[in-house]
């Protein structure tokens, strides 16, 4: 009954379907007990009309874990009879997933990206004794990081920092404390391990560097308590491994060297463990706070200094590092900005050997004459970056006032051509008008055709000579200017006669019409050789217009001669842009004075072919027929 229910639930117990009685009233409902709990208060129990349930629900419980590992057998025989492919398979993938990690890697510390299809764009370099970083960083230094640039070996720039331009394969960083001589070093070890490995470096893509057969380092202080190693001895054992095993292709970093020891002994120690890895011929970077190495380094082939900046000013590094020149003595500086007595200062300074003192001011004057050289080479590029953008400027300027002045001659030309057509056909309507217009006489006619057609003509030279100066353009530069050359200046529509050959600053002397003047060849725009100047001749064109003739009759009779004369003139042409072969011309017979002049004038026209006397019954003596030419 419900009253023997300890709470309205199922829940599971043993892998059987349960309710929970309370244990005093387990009588009233028969079943099977799979759990108590704790208090004893509630037993678990499953109702006898479940059990036959709860059995058919853990047999097909059973079969379905038998049927789940009968297909998990055959997956994994299928998997199994391509072991091997499956082996490649998984080998690629991790291969590419590596290589993405690497490509992502390098775009988390901002390394630059190399172009994948240039083949001459690489990191690494076959040259075992070369390395350029230029503008490298600390793949760990995030933010705003000064970057290093060095280089070492045959392959280096020459840069104006450096002090000679001489190959160098061992490296000697000077500078005070927290200066960024470590980070330098770490920085070359890291970006030559990564570069290796296939991982992008953070340094510009003019980069180079070599495959290494080992990088060793000693960076760092190892003392070791149990091993009862001081800071020395700690740095001695792992130099002494380091010049056992290295090699001409190895890259050596030895950060403080000879550090933790007496200064006499240790400089001298250190420059003998730099000759015998100069004789070797690997790669080496290190640092060292030994004023003596300084002149070393200096004296000796093969060995260059190298310094990171210090401002004495704000007693701060600048972290730059400077190849060709030994880093400053700050001590006494940094004292005297702090506040140190002066005789304290004094003293000090009467301590130090002439000779030191003369060699940091050396060093100090070397210093302020490379900043001073610096600052020049950057205002120096400053103002060729800005001549370079003046010059892009103006170059653009002029192209486009190039492109508006042709645009506006092309804009002249298309006016004038609509101006042309504009008046041919007025032309056009009023030689119709005067071939109706009966009240007019010959001669008035033959006026207004002859201002109308005049006017036409005019725009009609007038678009001529622009298509003309616009054939003769150009392209490329202009050929060797000579005496008596024909030019064409901008702006200037009648060509010019060269008098002179072009001078050094490209000026000569040319003739335009009757006077001279001096130009430049910058003003030119066009040449034609002497040699291809062809001598202008005039021959007659006939008007541009095929226009219809109103008669193939002409009467002169009543007119003056000048009158006749300028008619006649005018229907010749009008008949042979009429395509008419003959033309019939009454003068009458009078005085013959008419008649005289008319044939006179048609013995010397150029488009009469031949005349002669009508026949009798057409009019006779008083009348002339013309034939035209072809």
């Amino acid at each position: 009954s419900k009253t023997a229910l300890q709470e309205p639930i199922i829940t599971l117990r043993d892998g059987r379907y349960v309710v929970p009685v309370k244990a005093e009233l387990r009588s009233q409902l028969p079943g099977i007990v799979h759990n108590v709990s704790s208090s004893g208060a509630t037993v678990f129990l499953e109702p006898m009309e479940t059990v036959e349930m709860g059995n058919k629900w853990r047999e097909l419980q059973a079969e379905e874990e038998r049927e789940i590992a009968r297909i998990m057998r055959d997956l994994s025989a299928l998997v199994g009879s391509q072991a091997e492919e499956v082996a490649i398979a998984l080998t690629a993938l991790a291969e590419i997933d590596v290589l993405v990690a690497k490509v992502r890697y390098g775009e988390s510390i901002g390394a630059t990206q190399l172009p994948h299809d240039d083949a001459d764009q690489r990191w690494l370099t076959e040259e075992p004794g070369s390395l350029y970083l230029q503008n490298a960083r600390h793949p760990q230094l995030t933010g705003d990081v000064v970057p290093v640039s060095m280089w070492l070996g045959e392959g280096g720039p020459t840069s104006r920092e450096a002090s000679s331009g001489e190959a160098f394969s061992v490296l000697l960083i000077t500078g005070p404390n927290t200066g960024g001589k470590t980070v330098a070093i770490k920085t070359v070890g890291l970006l030559a391990l990564m570069a290796q490995a296939g991982i992008p470096v953070p340094a510009e893509k003019d980069s180079r560097l070599p495959v290494f057969d080992a990088v060793f380092a000693d960076i760092g202080d190892e003392q070791s308590i149990e091993q009862s190693l001081s800071t020395f001895s700690s740095h001695m054992g792992n130099i002494i491994s380091i010049l056992r095993a290295s090699t001409h292709r190895s890259l050596v970093l030895l950060d403080e060297l000879a550090a933790g020891t007496d200064p006499v002994e240790g400089s001298a120690l250190a420059q003998s463990i730099l000759t015998y890895l100069l004789r070797i011929g690997c790669l080496t970077v290190a640092t060292t706070h030994h004023g003596e190495l300084k002149a070393f380094a200096h004296s000796t082939e093969g060995i260059s200094n190298a310094s990171v900046e210090f401002d004495a000013e704000s007693l701060a590094p600048t972290f730059r590092l400077h190849i060709g020149l030994p880093g400053q003595s700050n001590a006494l500086a940094i004292a005297e900005r702090l506040g140190m007595p002066k005789e304290v200062l004094a003293e000090a300074r009467e301590g130090i050997s002439p000779d030191r003192l003369e060699i940091e001011s050396l060093i100090s004057d070397l210093h302020k004459h490379r900043d001073e050289a610096q600052t020049a080479s950057d205002e120096q590029r400053s103002a060729a970056g800005e001549a370079r953008t003046a010059r892009d400027r103006v170059t653009k300027e002029l192209k486009s006032l190039e492109a508006n002045r042709n645009r506006l001659i092309e804009e002249t030309r298309k006016e004038m051509e609509a101006e042309l057509q504009k008046t041919r056909v007025r032309l056009l309507e009023a030689q119709k008008e005067l071939a109706q217009a009966e009240r007019l006489s010959v001669f008035e006619r033959a006026k207004v055709v002859e201002v109308v057609q005049k006017e036409t003509e005019a725009v009609a030279e007038d678009v001529k000579k622009v298509q003309k100066r616009e054939r003769r353009k150009q392209s490329g530069p202009l050929p060797e200017i000579g005496p008596g050359d024909r030019i064409y200046l901008h702006d200037v529509p009648t060509p010019g006669e060269a008098i002179s050959a072009p001078d050094a600053a490209g000026d000569l002397e040319v003739k335009l019409g009757s006077l001279r003047a001096r130009v430049n060849v910058k003003q030119i725009e066009s040449v034609e050789k002497a040699s291809e100047v062809k001598p202008e001749t005039r021959e007659y064109e006939p008007s541009l217009l095929p226009t219809p003739m109103a008669s193939p009759e002409l009467d002169l009779r009543g007119l003056s001669v000048d009158e006749a004369l300028i008619l006649i003139d005018q229907r010749l042409d009008e008949a042979v842009r009429s395509g008419v072969k003959e033309l019939r011309i009454i003068h009458g017979k009078g005085t013959g004075t008419l008649r005289r002049a008319v044939r006179e004038m048609l013995a010397k026209h150029t488009l009469v072919e031949s005349h002669a006397e009508a026949e009798r019954r057409a009019g006779g003596d008083g009348v002339t027929v013309v034939e035209l030419a072809d």
